[in-house]
């Protein structure tokens, strides 16, 4: 455990915690980030969309990116975070093996999970031949045959978007009986449907392979499918009286109605991509920063207007 108190302890180091770091830091705020290093695009291994940095290794982007912050006193931490509760007007983040860390304020960005569907093989190939973003994807596989997985989660809009990197699509819809409404968007995006089973994915030399209940098998470029996700906010329970953090952030700055918790990235009111959480962090430090100055010298910035219910 350690006795200093931070103005700001982050919780996830993707783009969002990062983001928040570098803001922070240079803002002269005594800032730890904790993070696991588990986080849901490591699989996919690169990442694209983020100027300057479109193709690199994600663990090489993350790497760099600590560099440059720790420049600034930012103190890393390599651990898991099991909680974060208030302690009077401070908050406590506690780590596994690293113990309890306080601090004024905590940014929360450890992102979400995606929830693969329990379709044989299809965990294996995730990131791999098997993705969710056409944007971070679709550039590389361009004009070949996309299969668009919407079995568990409907995915009639993403095979649309898909149409603009290829004009051969195939919508695979596992048994599950489609409303007219998604038939009228396959057949306006001139998008061919399998109604058959999916019973299994397999890695294939020209991509991936899509075993179907009939004996058939159906080779695509690579597969696309929407997921649901789950929030990662187990730390926050049972303070965090709601499903996730988008219900109780208050501004589009991460500001949250749970006293000195700010969220950023995935579990906030962001678009999750990479660029888009990067810039959430920077919205929530700017917030934190603001914050703390209203906290230290009242009177010095304008009062914020009511939170938005």
């Amino acid at each position: 455990m350690t006795a200093e108190l931070y103005d700001t302890v982050i919780v996830g180091g993707g783009p969002a915690g990062l983001g928040a770091a570098l803001y922070l830091g240079r803002s002269r705020r005594r800032v730890a980030l904790v993070d696991s290093g588990d986080a849901r695009n490591m699989a996919a291994g690169v990442m694209h969309n983020m100027l300057t940095n479109d193709g690199v290794t994600i663990a090489g982007f993350r790497a760099r990116a600590r560099a440059e912050i720790a420049r600034y006193g930012v103190e890393f931490v390599d651990d898991e975070v099991i909680s974060v509760a208030p302690e009077g007007d401070r908050l406590v983040t506690v780590a596994k093996e690293s113990g309890a860390f306080t601090s004024r304020t905590v940014v929360y960005a450890a992102g979400v999970r995606s929830k693969v569907p329990d379709v044989p093989g299809l965990a294996a190939l995730w990131g791999k031949g098997v993705f969710e973003c056409p944007y971070c994807h679709a550039y590389e596989v361009r004009d070949g045959h996309f299969g668009v997985y919407g079995g568990a989660v409907p995915g009639e809009c993403l095979a649309a978007t898909l149409t603009a990197w290829t004009s051969s699509l195939t919508y695979l819809s596992d048994r599950r009986e489609l409303p007219e409404e998604e038939r009228a968007f396959l057949a306006a995006s001139g998008v061919a449907t399998v109604p058959d089973e999916v019973t299994g994915v397999a890695e294939h030399p020209d991509g991936v392979a899509v075993e179907l209940a009939d004996g058939r098998s159906l080779t695509f470029t690579a597969l696309f499918l929407h997921m649901d996700t789950e929030p990662r906010v187990e730390p926050l329970r049972p303070w965090l009286q709601a499903a996730d953090l988008t219900e109780v952030q208050t501004d589009e700055r991460g500001r949250t109605s749970l006293p000195r918790l700010y969220v950023a990235g995935d579990l906030g009111k962001n678009m999750q991509q990479a660029a888009m959480a990067a810039a959430s962090g920077g919205l929530a430090a700017m917030a934190v920063n603001a914050d703390l100055i209203r906290e230290d010298r009242p009177g010095a910035l304008y009062d914020l207007p009511p939170a938005a219910h």
